[in-house]
Order: C-alpha cells, then structure tokens, then sequence
C-alpha cells in the first residue's frame, strides 16, 4: 500500500517535551521522573501522543485524546511506541503502532513521527496487518522492527496467532517501506568460470554477493569517488523463473540508504523499480555522486557480470561494482518474553 506521506497532507504537530524523545515500548506503562521545576514535572513522549494527530488509511486524519479516537466510523487507539533517530539528524523521533477498530474486523497500523524543532509529525503511515499481533516495537540505526505474531499456513481465521515474526521498515523519501536485512562474509578472491551471468557454482552472482562500486561515468561526468565511504548494492532473489529473477534491491549511495526492487530477463536485461532512500540531509560530493547514482540507477537497462566484475549498462554511460563478500540472510534476535509480556500489557 503506498504510504500516505506521498498525499501531501500535513497534520498539525502536537508539542514535545522539551529534553525528551519518545520511551521504548519496554517503558510504555511506566511514568518518566524529569527535574523538578515550578510548573510541575513534563508530560511523557507516551502523553504527548496519546493526544497527538496521526495519518489514516481512510484519507482523514484523526486526533487521540488519552490514546484513543473515532474518525468515519472507525477506532483508533495507540498500542506501541519506541524512540530512535529516523531521519538521521540526531534528533529523537518515533514509530507508532496504532489499531484501527472497523468493527468485524481489526487493523494495525505503523506510524513515523520526525520532530520538528519542539514538535511530533506523523509523516507515513502503513497497513502492517489485520489478523496479526504485534508485541514489540523498537528503532535502532533508523530501522523500525516490529515483533509480530501470524497464524500458521493453513489455520482457521480463529486460531490464535502462535508464530513469532520480525518485520523491519525504514521511513525513507517514499515513506515507510519494508525491508530486506542482509549481512556479507567475507572471503578470498572469487573464481568465475567464462564471462557473463554463466558463473561457476562458487563464483558471485548477481544475487549472491554484495557489489562495491568501483566506477561511475554518465555522459560527460564521471564520480571522484576518492574519499567517499564505501558505496555497495545488495540483491535478494524472490523468485525464478527460467532465466529470470525478481527481487529486491539495498545498499548504500554515498549518504543515504536505497531500497527498490529489481527484475532480470533473459540474462542480461536489468531494470530498477520504486527505488528509495532514507532522509538523510546530505550536502557537497557525497550528495552529488548519491544523486546522480540512482537517477542512473533508474535508467539502467542491462547487466553484465564476468569474473568477480559487475557493469550496469546506462544508455550514455555505467556503473561497474567488483564482488565483495557473500550475502547470508540475518536471522531476528528472539524476542525477550519479559519485554514483550510488557508490550502486551500496554495495550
């Protein structure tokens, strides 16, 4: 579902106390002590938006008072909360888990909120599910997790979720999206059987290494990448089918992170869809070379893959990576029981 950040619409911004940012969801029932003073003690980030205006997947927006609110018929109510940077200006913001209550039926929904000075934003809002449970919320390095339970393959709409799942989403230009997480192993120089995509069973792949740029031309401009930190793409297969792959791609342009989703056909043809990128202010070459990557990145209209070498074919130019280390899927951390009996109890 495309998030509602994109609508334009802005909901007025509710006060932040002044210091603070938003409690985990470990700490969402427990009352914050701040330094005495004459107006009394500041109200909790949990207070502030239990009474704060939050996007809808309806189209309106919709103001809690004590956490919850009523808008077209439906229920709104504030179930999670967790604190961390999400745009990457060192300021704390926040996620949100709220439900919407149709009635017969329940959705849950997952919130961004960027402070803006003194002030909480509700910038994106995403349908995360309608017959799941959500237990556990955090923010750490900008990437929202959300601890979720699902009924098994197969169970009846009845049965109690009992299959614990973590889903991961960072707020980027496009709002929130969900997202791959990946790690490398490193490992010696890789061996390539022939040139193209007809690797050797132990060579890099399009989908089995992460790519590190080595060079960038476009045109009549060419990126100094002298100095940058390491720009890398990763790639995750979803499907086959024959020589084709679809899947998802991640990586870093020079500031931000980009997320998008890929397909291949016939071996050699490579396009680039919905690609995104976190909200990181960027400024001087890091920003340039970023910009001008993935607008290329959107042009780019075939691969070539020979030895442990990778090049995007651009129609007035490329962009070649060489192999890095093998991609391995990063299994979630068990949930905590105490944590998430905590979480439970808060809703």
């Amino acid at each position: 579902m495309e998030s509602l950040s994109t609508r334009g619409r802005r909901p007025p911004a509710v006060p932040w106390p002044a210091g603070r940012g938003f409690v985990v969801a470990g700490l969402l029932g427990a009352a914050v002590a701040v330094g005495a003073c004459e107006r009394g003690p500041a109200p909790t980030s949990r207070e502030v938006l239990e009474g704060s205006t939050f996007l809808t997947l309806e189209g309106v927006d919709v103001t809690l008072i004590e956490g919850s609110g009523a808008v077209g018929g439906v229920r709104h109510e504030l179930l999670l909360t967790a604190e961390g940077d999400l745009d990457f200006d060192s300021e704390p913001d926040a996620a949100a888990v709220l439900v919407a209550d149709q009635g017969r039926e329940r959705f849950l929904t997952l919130h961004a909120l960027l402070r803006e000075e003194e002030a909480a934003r509700d910038v994106s809002a995403r349908l995360i599910g309608d017959r799941i449970e959500v237990h556990r919320l955090t923010i750490a390095d900008g990437v929202i997790r959300v601890d979720v339970r699902i009924r098994r393959p197969g169970d009846p709409v009845t049965a109690r979720p009992s299959v614990d799942v973590a889903q991961y989403f960072m707020l980027t230009n496009r709002g929130v999206l969900p997202i791959r997480l990946t790690d490398v192993v490193e490992e010696g120089p890789a061996t390539v059987a022939g040139p193209g995509d007809d690797a050797g069973p132990d060579g890099p792949r399009l989908h089995t290494h992460e790519w590190e740029l080595e060079s960038f031309d476009v045109g009549d401009w060419s990126a100094n990448l002298r100095g940058l930190d390491r720009i890398a793409l990763r790639f995750v297969a979803d499907a086959f089918d024959g020589a084709d792959i679809t899947g998802q791609v991640s990586g870093f342009a020079g500031c931000n992170q980009v997320f998008g989703s890929f397909r291949t056909r016939e071996s050699a043809a490579l396009r680039f869809l919905g690609l995104a990128t976190t909200r990181r202010s960027c400024r001087g070459r890091a920003s340039e070379v970023e910009q001008r990557l993935t607008e290329a990145l959107g042009s780019v209209q075939a691969f070539r893959l020979s030895e442990d070498r990778l090049v995007l074919a651009l129609p007035d130019g490329a962009i070649r990576f060489r192999a890095g280390g093998r991609l391995v899927p990063v299994t979630p951390e068990p949930v905590d029981p105490e944590a998430a009996g905590d979480a439970d109890r808060s809703n």
